[in-house]
């Protein structure tokens, strides 16, 4: 199968980074009411629960298969409680500036795995240029500004620790081409919801639970718009476009959110911000366009 290129991705992952830059502003909502590990187990088990009332609606339950759970475990690892934890312990010593800095550098290092695992997938020298181009424009988005609050070494190795979860769960995704990109999805937020809640039962009370009704409808917009429903877009793409390609919705997510958060949070971007997100679209076109 020839992978996805042109106008058929490209929509793709306008779609999908839009879906996952809105997350942000969202979890700005609900960040200072519900601890962390608390926030992430709702968020799971609220997206487990969305693809699941989806795949019985739909009839695709059906598609079920026992070696899913293997990807699920692996993937629901990858890219779901640990790089969740990471962050949470990063966020204590980090400014968020900063750690969406070297989150942003997941493409990056997408690229460099697919190097060593997937041969035939490596990026050329159009594609190498476009991952650069995209995170120098993540670089004026953010600004020297990310850089004054004087990150730990903890704080950033957790970040860069994170960025790099997330690169293998794509390329893993890649590689095993498991299919049934909805039912994976069930079982990605099953297992990313089970961890999160381990960890919430060591640490949170019962009480980080009671929350007002605005908050748990937060949260749901949250699980089912932001995290189930482009999760599994996403895994149905890597069946069907290249993991670096793919990979260049992280470069697209900042740009979303600053659009998103200018709209829900009244967060105006800055003329730095417009002009970084003209230097993504570009690294993303280079990256992923075909001669």
């Amino acid at each position: 199968m020839t992978p996805l290129s042109g106008p058929a991705l490209w929509w793709r992952l306008a779609v999908i980074g839009a879906l996952w830059g809105s997350s942000f502003p969202l979890l700005r909502l609900v960040a200072n009411e519900m601890p962390p590990a608390a926030l992430a187990t709702a968020r799971g088990a609220f997206a487990a629960l969305s693809v699941l009332l989806f795949l019985w609606a739909t009839g695709a339950i059906k598609g079920w298969r026992q070696d899913l759970w293997r990807h699920a475990l692996v993937i629901g690892s990858l890219n779901g409680w640990l790089p969740n934890v990471l962050t949470a312990i990063a966020m204590g010593s980090v400014e968020s500036a900063t750690a969406a800095l070297i989150q942003s550098a997941t493409p990056l290092f997408v690229a460099l795995l697919v190097f060593l695992v997937l041969q035939g997938e490596r990026p050329g020298p159009r594609g190498w240029a476009g991952l650069l181009v995209g995170f120098a424009g993540i670089l004026v988005i953010i600004g020297p500004a990310a850089f004054g609050g004087g990150a730990t070494v903890l704080g950033a190795a957790c970040m860069l620790a994170t960025a790099l979860s997330y690169a293998a769960g794509t390329v893993y995704a890649r590689w095993a081409q498991p299919g049934a990109a909805a039912p994976l999805a069930f079982g990605q937020q099953l297992v990313a919801a089970l961890g999160a809640a381990v960890l919430s039962a060591g640490v949170d009370p019962l009480s980080a639970y009671a929350q007002p009704g605005w908050v748990w409808l937060v949260v749901l917009l949250l699980a089912a718009g932001a995290s189930a429903l482009p999760l599994t877009m996403f895994l149905a793409l890597l069946q069907r476009a290249r993991a670096t390609d793919a990979a260049m919705v992280g470069y697209l997510q900042p740009l979303f959110a600053g659009v998103i958060g200018a709209l829900l949070l009244a967060e105006l971007p800055e003329p730095r911000v417009v002009l970084g997100g003209a230097v993504v679209l570009a690294g993303v076109w280079l990256a992923t366009s075909r001669r």
